[in-house]
């Protein structure tokens, strides 16, 4: 079979690897259909973010057909449609039973597209529990985008949200910054959108929640919003990691900022501010408390338009085209703008459907 190598910063490679079997009783093999390209994979390629293992196979937002079962298995069965939950968890250690499934003690190993072979590729091997079965309404295309949008769920649930009338603002229209903005909507808060590059801001114009406006910077925003002297704004969700320190600034008393951004930086806050004005500051990139079963459920009924941030869907051997589309140019080996309205990128590993 064919998977997708990262040998080492900026070096990836489609290499021929043995087919998959279930070597455990409760081990699916499935055959992955599409697999979705996630800023966790860029950032590896990168080196923005280095915690993958040389030699693993990358990609982790991803849906397929079952294959093959093993002995135990009682939920699935060859030919069924499913999506993979990629996040293990043991369920004993002590950081599962204080609820931090996410950070398992015995993740090592496990993680996949880190240290686990991941979905970039023609099969891969997971456990029963980890999947989900697909409703005949909900393509494979969509349902890829679970894994993301369960993110996005428990980014919302750390949030505490107790009031509809908050101002506001997501910053980034990529996949996370769409998703955030649609979660947010679904919990009755109405968001505005910053983003200054033309090809995302011309792809999310016509994806965006009823009533949510979208800005090039977050001054035109908040004067548009809100009129020039006036700054504070009661949510900010940065899926960018460049705007820290403007918007802790811009946080009204209470006012909570979620960073969502996998990116080296480092920003000065007065820590003073923080207790004085009551403010919160949040990090989350994984999935926790069913969020992953909540996100299927919300795009299986239409809540958030899955299939329609998907932008491209790519073959798996055109990999090179499909990562330039989101600003990893593995050819010049460098980070650069997104340059084609674009939002998800999947690659196709399979015709099905």
């Amino acid at each position: 079979m064919k998977s997708l190598k990262f040998n080492s910063n900026w070096s990836v490679s489609i290499t021929e690897t043995p087919e998959l079997n279930c070597i455990e009783p409760d081990d699916v093999v499935i055959d992955v259909g599409v697999c979705g390209i996630c800023g966790t994979d860029v950032g590896i390629i990168s080196g923005d973010y280095s915690v993958a293992v040389e030699g693993v196979t990358l990609g982790h937002e991803t849906s397929g057909i079952v294959s093959k079962i093993g002995s135990g298995v009682t939920l699935f069965k060859p030919g069924d449609r499913v999506v993979v939950n990629p996040t293990y968890s043991c369920g004993v250690c002590r950081m599962c039973n204080i609820g931090n499934p996410n950070h398992c003690e015995a993740k090592a190993g496990t993680e996949a597209g880190v240290s686990y072979d991941g979905a970039f590729a023609t099969q891969y091997r997971s456990k029963q529990k980890f999947l989900l079965k697909l409703h005949d309404s909900v393509s494979l295309q969509a349902a890829s985008l679970t894994e993301p949008l369960s993110c996005t769920i428990t980014g919302v649930d750390k949030l505490g949200i107790t009031s509809t009338d908050l101002r506001a603002c997501v910053v980034g229209a990529g996949p996370m910054g769409m998703l955030y903005l649609w979660v947010l909507y679904n919990k009755g808060v109405n968001a505005f959108l910053v983003e200054n590059n033309p090809s995302r801001k011309t792809f999310a114009r016509d994806i965006l929640p009823p009533q949510c406006k979208m800005y090039t910077a977050i001054e035109d925003a908040i004067d548009a919003e809100y009129g020039a002297n006036d700054t504070q704004l009661d949510l900010v969700v940065d899926t960018t990691g460049q705007l820290t320190e403007q918007v802790f600034n811009m946080l009204a008393p209470g006012g909570k900022l979620l960073n969502v951004a996998l990116k080296e930086s480092r920003a000065s806050i007065d820590v003073q501010r923080i207790a004085d004005k009551s403010l919160t500051i949040v990090g989350s990139i994984d999935s926790l408390n069913n969020s992953f079963e909540r996100a299927y459920t919300m795009i299986e009924k239409g809540l958030v338009p899955a299939q329609a941030l998907v932008s491209h869907e790519l073959d798996f051997d055109d990999y090179v085209n499909a990562f330039k589309l989101v600003g990893c140019d593995l050819q010049n080996s460098r980070m650069a703008p997104v340059q084609v309205p674009c939002c998800k990128v999947l690659l196709r590993i399979a015709d099905f459907k």
